[in-house]
């Protein structure tokens, strides 16, 4: 029975290059087509390559069919010329007997001149291929750097427990979507008024630390069904002057200019959440013809008030800012319209 070699016989440098021809012709390809690439015939020292590249680990042979491997890709692909020499050692020691020469001499200067001899006494190297072996370990151990130009071995476990883990620019799976509501009746959501209640005995500080998605803060309440826009269309008298609304406006959800513009606040520890801003009674709309009323004196703070009152009209405009004159100049304009059209 023969018996079975378990070692490359040629260099690292020529089953790299057979590597490369088979992955340029997209990473599969008979040993006919990759011999008629190189210019070559399907002899037995091609062959002998062929082995070589796949002792390595850089490609696999079945039924006549060559591809190459994921450590070649991860050659291939290397993000700099630092990482390329780690998976380039990685794929030299990939063979048993050179990993074990590597073992049995770290640190230690290899004896070059008698190493042919001792693959044959000490490793079981076959008599005819012992030279061939042994210039194929030396080159490619100076290749992957671990024999220097003294011919002293490195300690190869210690040159993987400093290389770390390997390097991912992106991970591979999508991160979960942390602001999807529950669609389950009763489930748990993850809103900030649940986030309050289970960490309202932490410090504002800590509960910023907490999570990096929620920063709780005192928020004016709203109705639970409505949104911002539809409550404002809703029940805004300015709305109802452009025929804008399209439910009657109530109390509940009546739109107040000082409960909208209220800046968010870091609650203390110790504090309770703020009650909800009381919303005006709605007045009734007077019969007389519109008429705009004095300019009520408020703080400096809360800006200018307005109250206009007229028929199917009757709102006040709070003030703050020059941005605010616009929507009063244009609520003048239409009702300047109306006692035109009369």
């Amino acid at each position: 029975m023969p018996k079975t070699i378990d070692y490359p016989r040629t260099s690292y440098a020529g089953a790299w290059e057979v590597a490369e021809v088979v992955y340029d012709t997209g990473g599969k390809c008979s040993i006919e087509a990759c011999a008629r690439k190189l210019n070559r015939k399907v002899s037995g020292s091609f062959k002998a390559i062929l082995g070589s590249a796949v002792k390595f680990g850089l490609l696999t042979s079945k039924r006549e069919l060559l591809t190459t491997t994921n450590l070649f890709r991860r050659i291939k692909h290397a993000y700099d010329k630092q990482e390329e020499l780690l998976y380039h050692r990685e794929a030299f020691l990939h063979p048993p007997l050179f990993s074990q020469i590597s073992r049995k001499f770290r640190n230690k200067e290899l004896p070059v001149q008698m190493f042919d001899i001792m693959l044959i006494r000490e490793f079981g190297v076959e008599e005819i291929n012992a030279q061939n072996v042994a210039k194929a370990f030396v080159d490619g151990a100076r290749m992957a750097g671990i024999l220097d130009e003294r011919n002293v071995m490195a300690d190869i476990d210690q040159l993987a427990a400093q290389q770390g883990p390997r390097r991912e620019l992106a991970s591979g799976e999508m991160p979960l979507n942390l602001f999807k509501a529950s669609d389950a009746p009763g489930a748990s959501s993850s809103s900030p008024a649940v986030a309050y209640s289970q960490d309202s005995r932490l410090d504002p500080t800590e509960r910023y630390a907490t999570d990096s998605t929620f920063f709780e803060t005192s928020l004016v309440p709203s109705a639970p069904s409505e949104s911002l826009t539809d409550a404002a269309m809703d029940s805004d008298p300015v709305s109802a002057l452009f025929g804008l609304n399209r439910t009657t406006p109530t109390p509940a959800t009546q739109y107040s200019p000082e409960a909208a513009v209220v800046p968010p606040v870091i609650l203390p520890a110790a504090s309770t959440p703020p009650e909800p801003l009381s919303a005006p009674t709605p007045r009734a709309a007077p019969l007389a013809s519109p008429r705009v009323s004095e300019p009520t004196v408020a703080p400096p703070t809360e800006g200018y008030l307005i109250h206009i009152a007229g028929p199917g009209l009757d709102t006040q405009l709070s003030i703050q800012d020059v941005d605010d004159l616009e929507i009063v100049r244009i609520l003048l304009e239409k009702i300047r319209k109306n006692l035109s059209n009369k």
